[in-house]
């Protein structure tokens, strides 16, 4: 009688998944779990078919179109990543996986790569985009046409979407505050904020819960300018540079955005004569450099690799079993970390 992956679970107690998962050494299953399923799957004989599961994959392939805004994008490394990962454990169970990169959140661009995916012949899209109404008919007229669209990392409003995959900006904002109250509340706080971009659905929130958060505390605090770097570092350093000659009093920077994050450091660099308290956002190479030489003090990560596996997992999951309407978003934590995370 040949063991399967379903008779393991009943002997083991857990999900299918997570005995898929032991089996392939993923790191999601604690090393006891694993162990004791291996043993398992040893003393009842299980045999991994994969020559069976390959030809079923050829018969009912699933093909998952990402597009991510990542040329020139470090944050955006962990999350393909993460999409490495998924696509490498289920592409024997007929995952297939299309990615397009392009750089920043150019309307037409990502509507044109949209369309390049829809024409592949993708059964479903994984998109970070842009919060635009001409993005958001496209999604509504991809849901016409039966081609779920999961939103990762940026989300769009008011769109059929299936899923989202991502943070919760507006909380990580509020952290952000919380941490400035703890740290700098004897004072009053004269505050640059640094975003992305004005539109960003996330960067937005995150300034929203930032101001909600120190209005809350009752902190003694003006915000004395918002300025856009586009995501972009030379802008970011340019802008930066303008709004602190133009407001001396400023002694705190919240950086509402990833990207940039280099220009922002090379501004506060060139300022030389003055001591900022900053807070920022995701972690990638810059930002843990400029941690750990004291010019950034907290930084709110996001979890990126768990976004990019999560993503393809969830909407592998939705083409093989069909079903209508939205499954439950996967919401990643806000990590903060410090100097002495990285030393």
């Amino acid at each position: 009688m040949t063991v399967t992956l379903k008779d393991l679970s009943k002997a083991s107690g857990v999900s299918v998944g997570t005995v898929s998962r032991a089996l392939n050494d993923k790191s999601e299953v604690s090393a006891e779990t694993a162990k004791r399923i291996r043993q398992l799957a040893q003393e009842l004989g299980y045999v991994p078919n994969r020559a069976g599961r390959a030809l079923s994959a050829q018969k009912n392939l699933n093909t998952v179109g990402i597009l991510l805004p990542s040329i020139n994008g470090p944050f955006f490394e962990d999350i393909k990543q993460g999409i490495k990962e998924a696509e490498n454990e289920f592409k024997d169970l007929g995952l297939e996986v299309i990615l397009r990169e392009v750089e920043g959140w150019d309307v037409d661009e990502h509507l044109n790569t949209i369309n390049e995916l829809k024409d592949h012949g993708c059964k479903s899209l994984a998109l970070c985009t842009v919060d635009d109404p001409r993005i958001r008919e496209c999604i509504n007229e991809l849901d016409k046409i039966n081609i779920p669209v999961l939103l990762i990392n940026n989300n769009v409003q008011n769109c059929k979407n299936v899923c989202f995959v991502g943070p919760d900006y507006r909380r990580s904002g509020e952290i952000a505050a919380a941490l400035l109250y703890k740290s700098r509340s004897y004072m009053p706080l004269k505050i640059l904020i640094v975003v992305g971009l004005k539109s960003h659905h996330g960067h937005d929130a995150r300034v929203k819960g930032f101001i909600s958060e120190l209005e809350r505390r009752k902190c003694d605090f003006e915000v004395v300018d918002i300025v856009e770097g586009m995501d972009n570092d030379i802008t970011t350093q340019q802008v930066t540079m303008e709004a602190l000659r133009n407001h001396k009093d400023v002694n705190c920077i919240y950086m509402a955005s990833g990207s940039g994050v280099s220009g922002l450091g090379a501004a506060i660099i060139a300022d030389s004569l003055d001591k900022f308290f900053v807070i920022a956002c995701d972690e990638i190479y810059t930002t843990r450099e400029l941690v750990k030489s004291d010019i950034i003090d907290f930084v709110i990560c996001q979890e990126p690799r768990t976004q990019g596996y999560q993503a393809i997992k969830l909407l592998h999951e939705y083409l093989s079993k069909p079903r209508n309407g939205r499954i439950d978003d996967y919401i990643v934590g806000n990590i903060i970390k410090l100097k002495n995370h990285f030393d």
